[in-house]
């Protein structure tokens, strides 16, 4: 492990003061910027940072809206949010009113917000209820997503209401509050506080937006264990030197928060196989790694194998590695991956790890994550080993369950929205509160399984009449359900509803977004593509399966399967 105090962004030499040149950082990519930003936090503090964000000439609009509702003088707050938000690539415009009453009125004029942020000053345990309900009122009548925040306890997140989340920031209550003159002034947050309660605001908005981690990469020598595997393990052998086992649990828990786990390691495959085998990896297991990419190549080459192995973005992901060196040529080639260097105290860089309000992870289907994307690695290998597709596809047995967009799926399926990147047709992310509004009986959910396991939700799809046609709003499919048929027959299975219904066609808008190549492709080889970006699909006439094409079931309100 790294020698030195300093540990997660800074793997680069340190300043003695920021330089401010924030406008550098951007150039250089989104994770430098956000290293930038709370790095100058940690040393000069969120006034002095706030105040440099605002002059930079280059500073990213905000493009959301902000409402702070709070019984205490907001700026003590606001500079911090302004950090903690434009760090994880959410800028956004903050609107505060005065208490709690002054939301209920907010509610029924102006621009609704796309985030509330609410403080429960209460020192009790538990929340208050008076809070709560009002906290569910205002996401209902605002149409947005309302956090509700307390001090005291660990770092944690829970669901309160349709549309508000609990969260509870790892900071005491009692001393999280100066009142010294809350009879003139106010009452203010102290500067750990309000960045501690900002970063939990920013990484709850990320989730919610589907900019936070899933991804995390780690480095093994020096690392996940304190020595070198070649100077100890052969294949034969299977040994490997000390674990650091703080960090090594660390892992394991973040594995069950629903993070994927990923190996990149400079070593011979054989060895790290060896190593998995003989148990030297525990608690960890390679049951807990989706992907492992052991070599010679250089640690950028690695991580982009794991990336490819994956399908997920190099801003989804966190590496890991007690090497500088490394740390400097995996942030240069991918700008937007968090870079972390494994330093100092290792029991008190795992604890960093379990409180760092970013990989709280939670969701849906949080602890079934890493298997599923053991379960695509698996497909992967089969498509590899068949190259013709229709033996592909009958040796996978495809099988899609559709079911309606109930009350119980409305998480996962704001979750899958947040998240899809790939093969998404518009930049639309509903959250639980927009898809409850919708009441569509064309909305549908899609769970994939074969001959792999089950791969859970995978898509979704929204879709209205309007006359004698169907819209298509946004159709999202997970990138693990990619180069199967699968999206082939959603489109399908919507059209022969469709024609149930009595609608003719079915029409929609593909926009051109940075990652969605396949989706744009997709609407372009079914359907009439016009240069505006609207389509039009005409329902075949409905024929047989096609070989090898996925077993089709529906599933009603009741949960009966057909």
């Amino acid at each position: 492990m790294t020698d030195g105090e300093d540990a997660g962004w800074r793997f680069l030499p340190a300043e003695a003061e920021p330089s401010g040149d924030l406008d550098a950082a951007l150039r250089e990519g989104p994770a430098a910027f956000a290293r930038a930003l709370r790095d100058g936090r940690a040393r000069i503090g969120a006034g002095r940072m706030a105040a440099r964000l605002r002059e930079m000439p280059s500073r990213p609009a905000p493009a959301l809206r902000l409402l702070l509702a709070a019984p205490i003088q907001p700026q003590s707050l606001q500079d911090a949010l302004d950090i903690a938000f434009a760090a994880v690539g959410l800028p956004v415009a903050i609107e505060s009113v005065e208490g709690f009453a002054a939301l209920s009125r907010r509610s029924q004029a102006g621009d609704p917000p796309d985030f509330v942020l609410m403080i429960d000053p209460s020192p009790g345990a538990e929340p208050d209820p008076a809070l709560v309900a009002l906290a569910a009122d205002g996401a209902g009548g605002l149409g947005a997503p309302v956090a509700l925040a307390r001090f005291g306890g660990p770092l944690a997140q829970a669901s309160l209401a349709r549309g508000v989340d609990l969260l509870t920031v790892g900071v005491p209550a009692k001393t999280a509050f100066d009142r010294r003159f809350s009879a003139s002034f106010g009452t203010i947050l102290r500067p750990a506080a309000a960045d501690a309660l900002a970063d939990a605001a920013g990484a709850w908005a990320a989730r919610l937006k589907g900019r936070a981690p899933k991804l995390l990469v780690t480095d093994l020598d020096g690392t996940l264990w304190a020595g070198i595997l070649g100077e100890r393990s052969t294949a034969e052998t299977g040994g490997a030197p000390p674990l650091h086992r703080a960090y090594t649990q660390a892992l394991k828990d973040l594995s069950g928060r629903g993070f994927v786990l990923a190996v990149a390691s400079r070593n011979e495959p054989a060895d790290v196989d060896a190593a998995f085998r003989s148990g030297a990896m525990q608690p960890l297991s390679r049951e807990n790694v989706a992907a492992v990419a052991a070599g010679w190549e250089d640690k950028a080459a690695l991580v982009e194998r794991v990336l490819a192995d994956l399908g997920l973005g190099a801003e989804h992901a966190i590496l890991i590695d007690d090497d500088p060196v490394n740390c400097a040529k995996v942030a240069a080639r991918f700008p937007a991956m968090d870079v972390r260097l494994f330093a100092g105290d290792e029991g008190a860089f795992a604890a960093k790890l379990l409180a760092d309000p970013l990989l709280l992870g939670g969701g849906a289907e949080a602890g079934l994550r890493a298997g599923r994307y053991r379960a695509k690695a698996g497909v992967d290998r089969l498509r590899a080993e068949t190259p013709d597709v229709g033996a592909f596809l009958a040796a996978l047995g495809t099988r899609l369950t559709f079911q309606p967009l109930d009350a119980p799926n409305m998480a996962r399926a704001a979750e899958l929205a947040s998240r899809v990147n790939q093969f998404v047709l518009r930049d639309i992310r509903p959250n639980v509160l927009d898809l409850s509004r919708r009441r569509s009986p064309f909305d549908t959910l899609v769970r994939l399984d074969d001959a792999f396991g089950s791969h859970g939700i995978v898509g979704l799809m929204l879709a209205s009449a309007r006359g004698e046609t169907l819209v298509l709003d946004n159709l999202y499919l997970s990138c693990r359900a990619l180069e199967r048929g699968v999206e082939d027959a959603m489109l399908a299975a919507l059209a022969d509803r469709a024609r149930a219904a009595g609608l003719a066609r079915i029409v929609g808008r593909v926009e051109d977004l940075p990652r969605n190549a396949p989706a744009r492709a997709f609407v372009a080889r079914v359907a009439r593509l016009a240069a505006d970006g609207s389509f039009d699909y005409s329902p075949p006439e409905a024929g047989g399966p096609g070989t090898g094409a996925p077993d089709i079931r529906w599933q009603d309100e009741e949960g009966e399967t057909r």
